[in-house]
């Protein structure tokens, strides 16, 4: 609910940087935090990271694409999301198996998570510049 009201706020794109940091709190928290409470402390973070990306990217689509050809842009979007989550688990098993501790996975995640933040923040850069309408010469 708080996620609908940023985008009706401010915009699906505004808000695009800040859905992960949630995200990359709870990997850090689990990653280095070795408490009971810290499990908890990582589901709120996770929840709140997921729970906004679906209203969130419902919104972003048609801001940056527009309507026509939302359908094909979401199938894709959605067959990416089902590879990569479908990679994950192996990928995980395939490092543990090689000897790299599930933290430092978990602590990688997080970094990536950041680093997804800074390259999200490029982009939100890039599309309000590609949509600034310049005012019409007199």
């Amino acid at each position: 609910m708080v996620t609908g009201y940023l985008i009706d706020r401010y915009s699906a794109v505004d808000i695009l940087p800040f859905y992960l940091v949630p995200l990359a709190a709870a990997c850090f928290t689990l990653a280095f935090i070795d408490s009971q409470w810290s499990a908890f402390v990582f589901m709120a973070l996770l929840g709140a990271s997921l729970g906004s990306s679906t209203t969130l990217f419902g919104a972003l689509w048609p801001e940056i694409y527009g309507v026509r050809h939302l359908g094909s842009i979401r199938a894709v979007i959605v067959a990416l999301m089902v590879f990569a989550t479908a990679m994950g688990p192996g990928i995980t098993g395939f490092l543990i198996d090689a000897g790299v501790p599930y933290s430092w996975q978990i602590a990688g995640m997080g970094i990536y998570c950041l680093f997804g933040i800074f390259v999200m923040n490029a982009v939100r850069s890039e599309v309000q510049s590609r949509n600034t309408v310049l005012p019409a010469e007199e």
